[in-house]
């Protein structure tokens, strides 16, 4: 079908919401969101401005509060309210416009907002529906919820940064402040999923959401560093650089260029396309041999593979290896820069960046759109950001006659007391027909799982789930049950096997989604339509139904059918450039990043659906494109390009607005703690502690512009300090000085030595008849102090009889011709 047709000019998802946003940096994303959704955010400002319009990028080198790229990236769409809520004044004011609002998000200390009080008891009397967020570095609890950080902080302890960059060099800090965007990221679907539990009356409404940055950025290490590979075989996972858990993924091609080619181990057919391709090239015939056949013998004899590869690639220019490759229906991508991405015509076709006018500075700026497409209720046009306290006069009126408002968010909604097991059961009546598969489908519905929907996961025999035998295993050989990766990114679900290549398994999954609320998958862009299963006719079969697909390329554009894993998406989409030191190649993040982040962009997008439906009864058909979602993280980068003209620098672990921000040498093998810098005055707490008045009087590093003119001395001088000392007693002997630092974490940091991962994070799971535990990441985000309640991931198939029999109607004659016509297969 044509999607682009069922298209109707309605209002946003979330319109009618109204977000008080507080946040600084580690929010921005959060706020720029939520407005892309359709709510009104309003964010207040202390006098000056806050954080954000002081970061860097600048557009083109001027100065101000307006002049920041970070600002008119982040701050886009939002309304800005200047106030001082530190005055008895400003805090009256701020309690008003709370009284009118959905939801609060604030990344104050934990406290701050109390000792000021505006914290939630206090604003919760105010406004009892009120949903409020707090993201802080470690979270509210917990032996670390004093301590500072920040994006490079909140990266290293998360054991993100561990994995990436050469095993020679340093750990490496993910582009574009990922640690950041993942906690933004785990705000506003979990923000999402209380609402829609809000409007369906499931809970009181009100409640506080606490996350945490260590354990949202924890969330990206679920399969490169998986906690199983540590419990069970006490391996510890480490950069490997180009090398690759099963070899290389970039290879230069003959224009200097990189691109992305992958082989799956397990995928027989990729594997007869690339020997055809060889063999056409006249590079090697040694792949022909049986031997070659079995994945064992190809990973065993990979650096032959890595060799016919590389000859293959420095033939030929990277748009023809690109394009060749997924001709051959091969997992290749480009590694784009943002220019790339600017240029690219399939992006260009599908409208992904797009032109707003800002009139304070006359001119437009450009910018990738939001990477959400609804069908019923598009979000709106992006509005440029505001200028400092733009707002703040049509604030103050809408307050001064917001009595009727104010009145109708007074009231609670069905009671139950904070942390009671209800707050963890958000979506329960909602059902999910879920046919995605490998890791980017899955992590999604199983946020919904987990706050309580029932997700009836639809798979097959005939084509297994990859990450059901792709990872880590409890022995040798595992089973499709037991891969530690499948049971992470399936907990609180419900699995039925369905042959979709048989007609009446079409018919059957027809009648589950007759009694469904939302379908997901995440095939190829017109997968679902080839199978007579568009959204056009399963709408008719239940108007209410909401679908989401999650293709890496989208439903339309020349890209449509081409296909990639995470490390593809990552490369493709910019953040395999956008970070790593100039003089290295662009290896970007050793996790599939995108599998990661992707799910929380599809799930927000699928509650802010149900919050659509649940006001209008509307269903829709919700695009979701990987690359778009993934694109939309790069934070500053294609508006650096786009009014700039330039490309962002590589530089490792160095800020542009921070000095020192990197990593240092500890004692023993591989170990490294992050520390990071914000002004003058945390540099000359820094300096006390590592060198007394001497240091702290060095005329060298005495200002930002100073420190920055020498970072290579200042790192010496740091590095010489931290070499001959323990990485953990050393973080703590900085946070209690005021600095932010933390460990770069390796897995037996995470899973042994941290304890506030320890405490908050991790947990084990397993199954009556088996004599090992799953140790499973928690969701980032505690609701009223509790995080959802885990239950392990289904077997293949079992709960094919509940679900056929129970919820279809089936008869046990007709349950056992499904069985023996391989339907249920």
């Amino acid at each position: 079908m044509e999607k682009e047709e069922t298209m109707t000019e309605t209002a946003p998802p979330l319109d009618g919401i109204r977000i008080v946003d507080l946040s600084d940096e580690a929010g921005a994303f959060a706020a720029r969101q939520l407005a892309e959704l359709g709510a009104d955010v309003i964010r207040v400002e202390p006098p000056g401005g806050g954080p954000n319009r002081r970061r860097r990028p600048l557009l083109n080198g001027a100065s101000g509060p307006e002049a920041s790229l970070y600002h008119l990236h982040f701050s886009s769409g939002l309304r800005s309210l200047e106030l001082d809520i530190e005055t008895d004044e400003g805090a009256d004011l701020l309690r008003r416009l709370v009284s009118t609002a959905d939801a609060l998000i604030e990344t104050a200390a934990p406290g701050a907002m109390e000792q000021l009080g505006l914290g939630f008891e206090t604003l919760r009397e105010i406004n009892p529906r009120l949903l409020y967020v707090t993201i802080t570095p470690f979270g509210q609890d917990g032996p670390f919820s004093g301590y500072l950080g920040d994006d490079l902080i909140g990266a290293a302890t998360s054991g993100l940064m561990y994995l990436n960059g050469l095993p020679e060099r340093p750990p490496i800090v993910p582009g574009a402040e990922q640690a950041f965007h993942m906690a933004s990221l785990a705000a506003v679907s979990t923000l999402l999923a209380a609402l829609v539990g809000r409007d369906r009356g499931a809970t009181r409404g009100g409640h506080r959401i606490d996350v945490s940055i260590q354990e949202a950025a924890s969330m990206a290490t679920l399969q490169t560093a998986n906690a199983n590979i540590y419990t069970w075989h006490g391996g510890i996972p480490t950069r490997v650089g180009l090398a690759g858990l099963a070899g290389p993924h970039l290879y230069r091609c003959a224009d200097g260029r990189w691109v992305s080619f992958v082989i799956p181990l397990n995928a027989p057919r990729l594997w007869r396309n690339f020997v055809d391709w060889m063999q056409e090239e006249g590079i090697s015939e040694v792949f022909v041999g049986e031997r070659w056949t079995d994945p064992a013998f190809r990973a065993e004899n990979r650096a032959e593979l890595t060799d016919a590869i590389s000859q293959l690639c420095a033939r030929h220019e990277r748009a023809y290896i690109f394009r060749e490759g997924q001709r051959r229906q091969m997992l290749v991508m480009p590694v784009n820069n943002a220019r790339d991405l600017l240029e690219d015509d399939h992006l260009r076709q599908r409208h992904t960046f797009g032109a707003t006018r800002h009139p304070h500075l006359e001119r437009d700026l450009v910018d990738a759109e939001p990477p959400f497409r609804f069908s019923t209720s598009p979000v709106a046009k992006r509005r440029p950001a505001p200028t400092l306290g733009e707002h703040s006069r049509v604030i103050l009126d809408e307050l001064a006659a917001a009595g009727r408002t104010a009145e109708t968010r007074k009231a609670p909604l069905t009671e139950s007391p904070i942390g009671s097991p209800d707050t963890a059961r958000l979506l329960e009546g909602i059902r999910v027909a879920d046919l995605f598969w490998l890791i980017a489908g899955p992590a999604t519905s199983r946020i919904l799982a987990d706050y309580g929907a029932d997700v009836i996961k639809i798979e097959s025999l005939s084509r297994i789930d990859t990450i059901r035998i792709a990872g880590v295993q409890p022995t040798d050989p595992g089973t499709h049950d037991t891969c530690g990766v499948f049971n992470d990114v399936n907990t609180n679900k419900r699995s039925v096997q369905l042959n979709l290549n048989h007609p009446r398994g079409i018919e059957l999954l027809k009648e589950l989604v007759r009694q469904s609320d939302v379908l997901t998958n995440n095939f190829t862009g017109d997968r679902m339509d080839r199978w007579g299963l568009g959204y056009e006719e399963l709408s008719r079969i239940n108007p209410r139904l909401i679908m989401l697909t999650m293709p890496v390329f989208g439903t339309s554009g020349p890209y449509l059918r081409y296909g990639a894993y995470g490390n593809g998406v990552i490369a493709f989409s910019g953040l395999s450039h956008n970070m790593g030191r100039a003089d290295e190649p662009p290896i970007g993040i050793a996790p599939l990043y995108s599998d990661f982040s992707a799910p929380y962009t599809a799930a927000s997008a699928i509650l802010a659906a149900l919050h659509h439906r649940e006001r209008t009864g509307e269903g829709q058909f919700i695009e979701l494109a990987q690359v778009e979602a993934t694109i939309n993280q790069l934070g500053t980068d294609i508006l650096e390009v786009s009014s700039n003209g330039q490309l962002p620098p590589r530089n490792g672990n160095r800020s542009r607005d921070y000095a020192p921000h990197d990593v240092y040498r500890c004692s023993g093998d591989d170990r490294w703690i992050a520390i990071s810098v914000h002004d003058d005055t945390e540099w000359r707490q820094l300096a006390q502690v590592v060198g007394g008045d001497e240091l702290a009087a060095d005329e060298r590093f005495a200002t930002h512009s100073t420190r920055q003119a020498h970072l290579d001395e200042l790192d010496t001088v740091l590095e010489a300090w931290t070499t001959p000392r323990d990485a953990w007693p050393t973080m703590h002997l900085l946070q209690q000085a005021g600095i932010r630092a933390g460990v770069v974490e390796n897995l037996e940091d995470m899973v042994t030595k941290d304890p506030q991962l320890g405490q908050r994070h991790f947990v084990e799971l397993s199954r009556e008849d088996e004599p090992f535990t799953f140790t499973t990441h928690n969701q980032p985000a505690r609701i009223d102090g509790a995080v959802p309640p885990l239950h392990r991931a289904p077997r293949l198939g079992e709960h094919n009889e509940a679900v056929y029999k129970e919820l279809l109607g089936i008869t046990d004659d007709e349950y056992i011709d499904l069985l023996a016509d391989g339907v249920l297969h």
